[in-house]
């Protein structure tokens, strides 16, 4: 079976190099196809796309002067004049032939042999605006028109340019715009796809997740493509009234500044929402104005398109204060893989915002889609990034809450116990010291390390479900009894059932930590490695703590005693080679009781007061001294522990008569004077009938001094020793 799965992952890999090796082949291919041009003569063609230019030649007719100039041009006229321009065909024309002339904002009308053949003019009655969008002028031409005049009225409305003409069979003429026109117009529609995809997805997510910056890139990437579109040197081909874009043209690009305020804010997680709402209030508020201003005819939208533009200006400018702002605190480590698209962002819309006032004619928005997709990209990523940090948060903090919940149910279970408090702390402690000498040779990670701690914590769960009376019997159990306290295990199990096995190995530890390696334990009488892994540890450490603990019945065991135990029961009661990694750890001196002289220590290796009130109480059990009611001094141990744990201190005192019998009077003493300095969340009970315990939470010294002083004043008769 093995030589089968080798044979299976031999052919699989070779399956994988072949197919890179084709994939890079068919690359090498394509690449080649498009660039060689050395056999080209023995390829199927394409035909000729060639144009002709027309640009030299010309005379340029002013107000009666007439000078020579070549196409294209920029004449030193001012705006609102019309100028004309006079030249003769080619003698060559043929039937089905066109010219092509770009107008940037002009009026254009062209004439062969003074019969107008083609017009583009506000004042045709077409148009809505006096302001027209920049165009291709295409006119028709025919054989008989060789050598003929062709004259070319041109009226300036922004600056004064002439551009090239060319001359073409057909359509032809559009050929380079055409080729020039697709990559920026590709992107735009990539862009377009994206944003529409995107915004789809955020009303399907939106309420399993935080889509607000999703919805706003959307819009933006949205209306960056409409804008290129509208401004396309090639919207003669998008749209069947393409002097509309006139208007939507300067809708799209007064809303970029206002839909990049709004995604930026909330990447920024609003920490800047005052200044993003202004600047995205003022540049929609500036749109709305200019609409206005047109449809009342007071201003043309061309003639206010600077005021949006500064507005546009400011919003960069407040986003690269805020980012900057963000780079300085360290505020950017939030959002950096997003914020790296929005510096991408702002600084080639800025470019684009020059280009407009430098360099008129240029093509718009090719380097702002690509920026765009980078900010997309960027989000999702981001998006991804944060998500997937989410998920693990929540479980770390579900893991944390079900620590919390051991770690409670551990010292209620051991509060209940009068005779082995801080038992499963202890066997928590020895396990995972256990587990981390194993890990080497069983693979076990530092998780898998901490998570045999917890469930040494809570392995004793089922002795919730215990009688008190069984529990803390002082003495040996009876067979009966013995047959009530094994049924621990399987109520813990049905307990934690509930829980799911969130903590993995958790449901196996305490069920089957009573297991014998020789199949003679309980309950289902596992053995050997059936018995699984964690059970195997927590049956070491739990018989280590209870040979290293006092009993009623007797005193602990010493460490050879112990030692020879395990030895012992090694093979029978034990996994023999996980005996053996215990005792070496009990040789090397790394596997000690964790106790000083006789009292439990805390994780950090010193005495807390639980543990010194837990050692006294065990130590007067075991000498059959009389205490009242162990149980709520136990009760009291566990609630001081919880306090700790916390951060929180109890100092405590035992309070009672000096001489015996008790008198009376010395009681009434002690009972008025502690009155007066015990508070709602102090303890003062019954420990014997010759003292008292009196626990003072969170006091400071100088609360705790004058209470001492007191009872030494006020209680003459009294004895006051501090536990702690």
């Amino acid at each position: 079976e093995m030589r089968k799965d080798k044979i299976i992952n031999v052919i699989e890999k070779l399956v994988r190099i072949g197919v890179v090796f084709v994939l890079a082949i068919t690359v090498v291919l394509m690449v080649t196809a498009m660039v060689d041009s050395s056999s080209v003569s023995d390829e199927a063609g394409i035909g000729s796309f060639e144009t002709e230019e027309f640009n030299d030649g010309w005379i340029l007719s002013r107000g009666g002067k007439e000078e020579s100039i070549t196409l294209p041009v920029k004449p030193d006229i001012p705006v609102g004049e019309t100028v004309t321009i006079t030249n003769h065909l080619p003698e060559d024309i043929s039937d089905g032939m066109s010219l092509m002339i770009r107008s940037v904002m002009e009026d254009v009308r062209v004439y062969v042999d003074g019969e107008l053949r083609g017009e583009y003019a506000s004042d045709t009655g077409r148009s809505l605006s006096y302001y027209l969008p920049s165009a291709y002028v295409v006119i028709p031409l025919k054989r008989e028109d060789s050598g003929r005049e062709i004259a070319i009225s041109v009226t300036f409305k922004t600056r004064a340019v002439i551009n090239g003409i060319t001359i073409s069979h057909g359509n032809n003429v559009w050929f380079a715009v055409l080729r020039s026109a697709i990559p920026t117009n590709l992107t735009a529609m990539l862009v377009l796809i994206f944003g529409v995809v995107l915004s789809i997805a955020v009303i399907f997510m939106r309420n399993s997740y935080n889509v607000a910056a999703p919805r706003y890139l959307g819009l933006l990437m949205i209306d960056v493509s409409l804008w290129v579109f509208s401004e396309s040197t090639i919207r003669q081909f998008i749209f069947q009234r393409p002097s509309l874009s006139q208007y939507f043209a300067y809708f799209t690009v007064e809303l970029i500044g206002v839909l990049a305020c709004l995604y930026f804010d909330v990447v920024q997680h609003k920490v800047y929402h005052r200044r993003y709402v202004i600047a995205a209030s003022a540049g929609f508020a500036v749109l709305m104005i200019n609409i206005l201003l047109h449809l009342t005819g007071i201003i043309e939208l061309y003639n206010t398109l600077f005021i949006a533009h500064i507005c546009t200006g400011v919003a960069a400018i407040v986003s690269v204060v805020s980012i900057v702002t963000d780079i300085v605190t360290g505020r950017i480590r939030e959002y950096r893989i997003t914020g790296f698209g929005m510096i991408c962002f702002v600084v080639i819309s800025l470019c684009e915002l020059v280009g407009f006032y430098v360099n008129r004619f240029h093509i718009f928005g090719s380097y702002l889609c690509v920026a765009l997709i980078v900010l997309m990209a960027a989000t999702i990523i981001q998006t991804v990034y944060d998500e997937v940090n989410a998920y693990h948060m929540r479980e770390r903090e579900r893991a944390q809450m079900t620590i919390n919940t051991i770690e409670t149910i551990a010292g209620a279970i051991d509060a209940r116990d009068e005779y082995t408090g801080g038992h499963s702390e202890r066997v928590g402690l020895y396990a995972s010291r256990l587990a981390r000498e194993m890990a080497a040779d069983y693979d076990l990670s530092e998780e898998d390390i901490l998570r045999v701690h917890y469930i040494g914590l809570v392995h004793d769960i089922g002795k919730i479900g215990v009688a008190d009376s069984v529990l803390n019997k002082s003495g040996r159990l009876t067979d009966e009894e013995f047959s009530l306290m094994k049924r621990h295990s399987e109520i813990g199990y049905e307990i934690m059932s509930s829980m799911g096995d969130g903590i993995e190995g958790l449901l196996d530890g305490i069920r089957y930590h009573h297991e014998r390696f020789d199949g003679r334990g309980y309950p289902d009488g596992l053995s050997d490695t059936d018995i699984p892994l964690i059970a195997r540890i927590l049956a070491l450490a739990d018989s280590y703590d209870a040979m290293t603990s006092n009993r009623v019945y007797r005193r602990r065991l010493t460490d050879e005693e112990v030692r020879a135990e395990i030895l012992k029961c090694s093979g029978s009661q034990f996994d023999p080679a996980l005996a053996e990694i215990f005792v070496r750890l009990i040789d090397r001196g790394q596997m000690k009781v964790n106790t000083l002289d006789g009292v439990a220590l805390n994780e950090e290796g010193t005495v807390s007061v639980s543990s010194v009130l837990e050692s006294r109480l065990q130590k007067d059990l075991l000498e059959k001294k009389p205490v009242s009611n162990p149980s709520h001094v136990r009760m009291l141990c566990y609630i001081i522990k919880l306090m700790e744990k916390k951060g929180k201190t109890y100092r405590v005192f035992f309070a009672g008569p000096k001489e015996e019998p008790s008198e009376p009077k010395a009681w009434s003493e002690l009972r008025d004077t502690v009155k007066e300095y015990v508070g709602p969340h102090d303890i003062n009970i019954l420990y014997s009938d010759t003292s008292n315990v009196i626990a003072l939470y969170d006091k400071s010294d100088e609360e705790t001094e004058a209470f001492i002083t007191a009872i030494r004043t006020d209680c003459p008769s009294v004895s006051l020793v501090c536990l702690s």
